[in-house]
């Protein structure tokens, strides 16, 4: 608790539900959404965040793909963000018509699939479920009976998927081979029943995992044997999700929310919904690239 590792707020943005960052090291661009917002933000060098997407939709997930592109959930359907035209090019049919299911947070397998978690904002028991899309945005379901799907990440040698069931408080994770076929799932760790829920993740080079704890306060990290070995207070109640990126992949970059909260805790956490910044004793692993 005593070294909180350089943590920093970069730039004002008062989102109502942030989520999904993503850094694009190419351009030295940060990019992020606004759930409830619809949007699709970028922080640039100059830490000024602009729009690039504004949807009616509920934007979920977010990732950037091997032409520089983004792929990014809407409700619960995929789409492709031309960044040069700002247009979507692309996107597929919902997998589900309930008003209440959008896909949540999702990220990137080594092989270049994207992979998000299909969620009911109610949550109803066991509707979750992970789904897995191809280069031609073909849909296939890999892991079910969850109730409130969350972060996605893989080891640094790709071998193991890690992923978060928010409602159950807990991390788990599976061998993942090339073939995309989820091994046995079992409990990576439990996060403390008195620090809200885990949401986003983002692994470490050492086999750590840092989980962003809604309504917790913090961020934790858990070592490779899921040993709780940090933890890293916030400003804001609400951290949401959390990616390495900057020079050396040595920046863990923070979103926050403001959802749902009173005018009081507004007033106690002016800040929140805003990004931030921290720099741990040790770099992470990049995000791996959508194939378009």
């Amino acid at each position: 608790m005593r070294d909180q590792h350089g943590l920093r707020r970069i730039a004002q943005v008062r989102a109502d539900l942030g989520e999904s960052p993503v850094w694009d090291a190419r351009k030295r661009l940060l990019y992020f959404v606004d759930i409830s917002g619809g949007k699709i933000n970028v922080l640039t060098p100059q830490a000024q965040v602009d729009t690039v997407y504004q949807s009616a939709a509920r934007i979920g997930a977010l990732a950037l793909t091997d032409k520089g592109n983004l792929i990014f959930t809407e409700d619960a359907s995929v789409a492709m963000l031309d960044i040069e035209s700002g247009e979507v090019d692309k996107r597929c049919t919902a997998v589900h018509e309930g008003a209440g299911y959008r896909f949540n947070d999702g990220a990137c397998d080594p092989q270049g699939r994207f992979v998000t978690g299909l969620m009911d904002e109610g949550p109803s028991r066991g509707s979750g479920a992970l789904y897995r899309y191809d280069s031609r945005l073909n849909s296939q379901v890999i892991h079910r009976n969850m109730a409130l799907p969350n972060g996605l990440a893989w080891s640094e040698d790709g071998g193991t998927l890690f992923f978060v069931d928010s409602a159950a408080r807990s991390i788990f994770r599976a061998a993942y081979p090339a073939n995309g076929q989820v091994g046995e799932v079992t409990l990576f760790a439990e996060t403390p029943a008195g620090l809200g829920r885990p949401d986003g993740i983002a692994p470490d080079r050492a086999g750590g995992l840092w989980v962003c704890q809604f309504n917790g306060g913090c961020l934790l990290r858990y070592d490779g044997h899921g040993r709780l070995s940090d933890r890293v207070a916030m400003p804001v109640p609400r951290p949401t999700s959390c990616c390495f990126g900057g020079e050396d992949i040595d920046t863990l970059f923070i979103t926050t929310a403001r959802f749902a909260m009173t005018p009081s805790e507004l007033a106690d956490h002016p800040d929140a919904g805003d990004l931030y910044a921290m720099r741990p004793e040790i770099p992470g692993v990049s995000r791996h690239l959508y194939k378009e």
